[in-house]
């Protein structure tokens, strides 16, 4: 039972590192998060980071948005705070966020690395 604990946990920090990729967020708001989605929202690029995190978790709530709450809904459906910090970050502060996002997959495949080591130590 306590391997499958441990591999968990890994497996929860491999993919937050993940979740600071905004690809799937350019189909609607630009690559540069120039554009009004769909022409009903905010331009994402001239929103605070503080306030792009509001958002963020205003409509994982339901508590934010308008006509296209719904759509931006299921978006975000599945991120938690970190996850929405870090792509907040993303958007203002670009290839910084990259590198942290690097920096934490590395931490986190160390992490793995030592986890599997000691699981296969105590069998």
């Amino acid at each position: 039972m306590s391997k499958f604990v441990k591999l968990a946990a890994v497996a929860a920090l491999l993919t937050t590192a993940a979740f600071a990729d905004t690809t799937a967020c350019a189909g609607c708001h630009g690559k540069d998060f120039e554009k009004s989605a769909l022409g009903k929202s905010k331009i994402v690029k001239d929103l605070s980071k503080e306030d792009i995190v509001k958002a963020l978790k205003g409509y994982k709530a339901g508590t934010y948005g308008g006509a296209m709450k719904s759509v931006m809904q299921g978006q975000v459906a599945k991120l938690d705070d970190a996850a929405i910090e870090a792509i907040a970050t993303e958007i203002k502060g670009g290839d910084s966020a990259k590198v942290d996002a690097n920096a934490t997959a590395e931490t986190n495949a160390t992490a793995e690395t030592n986890a599997t080591a000691e699981a296969n130590a105590t069998t």
